[in-house]
């Protein structure tokens, strides 16, 4: 017998007490406390202990992690205090406790028995052998009647990690189909929880299986396996098969699954336990021997119920149905709802319902549970996670610390695709703050992570991220392609967040590249599907948008009236930052339809909540705003002082399109000063700046230069800076009026008309300047010479 601090230790009777009271273990805990306590003279090493407890050469990081955090709790001990049990970095652990021996002539083993060669047969639970034999009797007649496998019984237990021949290695990715039930409608969780199980468990041998979220999407509601094998086969690139299906016989559950190969051949395991969850986990362990893999760990009855609430949530949470995850996990048992791994899953719908501060109070109180070197790989999705959350909640820095610890835990793990996540949202991350060599960088390792994981989705999630910092460096045209793609591969999954998104980026490529009528249709794509979007920020920005494109194709009382919604759907008291985006919407509508003042109000509300580092492009296309409704409102004065503002907030190192509105802004501000030297040099930095941006930014520069040296008189250099805006007039109103201004100004009548029906046709609701309906001068005829 062995004593410390409160705990008394019997190897031999395989006991732990504290205080006196049996404290009851799992086998592989007691192990491991057993190991460590007999070896206390040194530091055992991660390797040796695992070898020695679990009869392996490794196992996963999260496996060591867990036995040793819940070996600590049972005898009192902490990962912060590591009074007793003591992690020697980047070695193993030691046991520091002190220890006395309660006979002192007493030997002690050496170390742990070894575990059994032979595994013990597979576990039913709480099934007597009257209940069994009065089963297998209905069974066999059953059978007899309908000869349905599964109304089998399971053949007699027989070791679940050997099996009769190992199957041939998979010919490529594995794809685990949703669970064909033949149950009660109440267990239709177990289409998509068993599903989710067994490819969970054949995850964790080493097999590459698609993720079940891509399963899921390319499935929809198809219950039948060969239509469901089809649209998967159509989605994604699929070698095996794994077709579960799983019946309730009596008061057992048998589960059967098929292994499909791409050659044709198939094979098939079954099981039963009084828990579909018990019968599914034995199933994966036969799959496993046929594909001579062993199983990642063993789990015994005490796993059961937990497992049974993660999978029942998981289907829940898989199938959308987040108020249905979310009651799953409210009526659980109070000790299974307080277990580190049902909380991560509540975090999860929290993150996928937009309740992101919710989510994050959540990640933080469990963090400090589940530390590093507990449970390593749910740290790190923690942390994951957490970056998610203070994203979305506008805290750059917070969410970066996250991504960096995240990615410190996961790069030394297979754990691809947590991994990929993690760099994908560091890469979005650095793309925020202008930092595109870092956004490539990591946006180059999230795919290479990816690759590895073979998930569609997050790739094509990654398509559309790259395609973003494309368009940032001035070059959507390259974007939009990779965009469109990414936008198919979500809406062929029923993705529907994600497709908004992709259709949301697709429109500013197109605004980007003078195409209005384009970005239309692409905000058409997605209109009608608005109501499907779960996530309030990705809506937001797709009503906004839609008011933008509307009003840059002259639908201004469209625009107000989607903008006017969205105010309304903001709620009484909306914050500065909800309600700056939707002020700025409305400043652009009411300057486009010649209502400058209002404009002004509207523009200097949005400035008051675009302050943060990953707004600059809005802050300075507000302010721009700003100071052109004041100057066309009348208020020389006040634009020239919000001119001066803006340039001195304008710094070298912000994104080229905001130096290059605050550069606009001083330009005109020089011009109605008349200061003509001034106006000029800032209009061709302007001009410089812009080169680098798309065409919308070479327009904007252009629109305003070539006014200016019409008004001056130079009609020359005009018609040189505002040549490259004719090949847009035919589908840009901007582009329209600046051909007729100059037209007029040249004295070409019929040029002049011709461009000013095409502004008159693309104006819409949006007014003509007055003085361009005024027309030029007819030239002189020739003068008759006489002979």
């Amino acid at each position: 017998m062995l004593r410390f601090g409160d705990c008394s230790l019997d190897i031999a009777a395989r006991e732990l007490r504290r205080d006196g009271v049996r404290v009851d273990l799992p086998p592989l805990v007691f192990d491991c406390i057993a190991y460590l306590v007999t070896h206390r003279d040194r530091a055992v090493g991660r390797d040796e202990l695992v070898a020695a407890v679990w009869g392996k050469a490794a196992i996963s990081d999260t496996m060591l992690g867990k036995a040793i955090l819940a070996a600590r709790r049972a005898v009192g001990d902490s990962a912060e205090q590591q009074a007793l049990l003591r992690t020697v970095p980047r070695f193993g652990y030691h046991w520091v406790g002190a220890v006395q021996e309660q006979a002192a002539g007493e030997a002690l083993p050496e170390a742990v028995p070894p575990l059994a060669t032979t595994p013990a047969p597979a576990r039913r639970r709480g099934v007597s052998q009257p209940a069994l034999t009065i089963l297998v009797t209905t069974l066999l007649a059953l059978v007899a009647l309908a000869a349905a496998w599964w109304l089998r019984p399971a053949p007699p237990a027989a070791p679940d990690t050997t099996a009769t021949q190992a199957d041939a290695p998979l010919s490529g990715t594995l794809a685990v189909l949703p669970t064909e039930v033949f149950a009660d409608p109440g267990d239709d969780w177990l289409r998509l929880g068993l599903m989710d199980l067994l490819a969970t468990r054949l995850r964790t041998a080493g097999l590459a299986v698609v993720p079940s979220e891509v399963v899921v999407r390319a499935v929809g509601t198809e219950r039948s396996s060969d239509r469901a094998t089809a649209a998967v086969r159509t989605a994604i690139d699929v070698g095996d098969w794994v077709v579960p299906a799983v019946r309730k016989a009596g008061g057992e559950w048998i589960v059967r699954a098929e292994l499909r190969r791409a050659g044709g051949r198939r094979s098939s395991v079954q099981a039963q336990a009084a828990n579909p969850v018990a019968a599914a986990d034995a199933v994966a362990r036969r799959l496993l021997a046929l594909l001579g893999r062993a199983a990642a760990d063993e789990r015994g009855d005490a796993d059961v119920d937990l497992t049974e609430l993660l999978q029942r949530t998981d289907a829940a949470r898989l199938a959308e149905n987040l108020d249905l995850a979310r009651s799953v996990i409210a009526n659980a048992p109070a000790s299974l709802r307080a277990s580190p791994e049902v909380r991560e899953r509540a975090i999860r719908i929290d993150l996928r319902a937009g309740e992101f501060d919710r989510a994050r109070a959540a990640i933080q109180a469990l963090l400090e549970e589940v530390p590093a070197e507990a449970d390593p790989v749910m740290h790190a999705r923690l942390q994951e996670n957490l970056c998610v959350a203070q994203m979305r909640l506008g805290r750059p820095q917070p969410a970066l610390d996250a991504c960096n610890r995240s990615i410190e835990l996961l790069e030394t793990r297979n754990e691809p695709r947590a991994l990929g996540r993690a760099y994908n949202n560091r890469g979005i991350l650095h793309a925020r703050q202008n930092q595109i060599d870092a956004a490539i960088a990591d946006f180059a390792r999230s795919r290479v992570a990816l690759n590895l994981a073979d998930d569609p989705l997050l790739l094509a999630q990654l398509d559309g991220n790259e395609s973003t910092v494309e368009m940032s460096r001035g070059r959507p045209a390259e974007a939009l392609p990779t965009l469109e793609r990414a936008g198919r591969t979500f809406q062929r999954f029923g993705m529907i967040n994600e497709f908004v998104t992709a259709l949301v980026n697709q429109i500013h490529a197109h605004l980007m590249l003078l195409q209005p009528l384009e970005a239309l249709q692409a905000s058409d794509a997605g209109w009608s599907e608005r109501t499907r979007i779960t996530d309030p920020e990705v809506r937001g920005t797709f009503e906004r948008d839609r008011a933008e494109v509307l009003a840059a194709n002259g639908r201004l009382n469209e625009a107000r009236l989607v903008l006017d919604a969205l105010l309304h759907s903001a709620g009484p008291a909306p914050g500065a930052r909800q309600l700056a985006p939707i002020r700025a919407a409305q400043a652009e509508v009411e300057r486009a339809g010649g209502q400058p003042a209002a404009a002004a109000l509207l523009a200097r509300q949005a400035l008051d909540g675009l302050d943060s580092g990953e707004e600059t492009h809005e802050r300075a296309r507000a302010w721009l705003l700003l100071v052109r409704a004041l100057r066309e409102s009348g208020d020389d004065a006040g634009a020239a002082a919000e001119s001066a503002r803006f340039v001195a907030w304008s710094r070298p190192d912000q994104p080229p399109r905001a130096r290059l509105f605050a550069t606009l802004a001083e330009a005109e501000s020089a011009a109605a000063a008349h200061r003509d030297e001034a106006a000029v040099t800032a209009y061709e930095a302007a001009t410089t700046i812009a080169a680098g941006t798309s065409a919308d930014g070479a327009a904007e520069v252009a629109d305003s230069f070539a006014g200016y040296l019409i008004a001056r008189g130079q009609l020359a250099r005009a018609a040189v800076v505002a040549g490259p805006l004719a090949r847009y007039a035919d589908h840009n109103f901007e582009a329209a009026v600046v051909g007729a201004r100059l037209y007029q100004a040249l004295g070409q009548p019929a040029a002049w008309q011709k461009a000013l029906a095409q502004a008159r046709r693309l104006a819409g609701e949006r007014p003509l300047p007055a003085q361009l309906e005024v027309p030029p001068p007819t030239p002189p005829a020739p003068v008759a010479q006489s002979g």
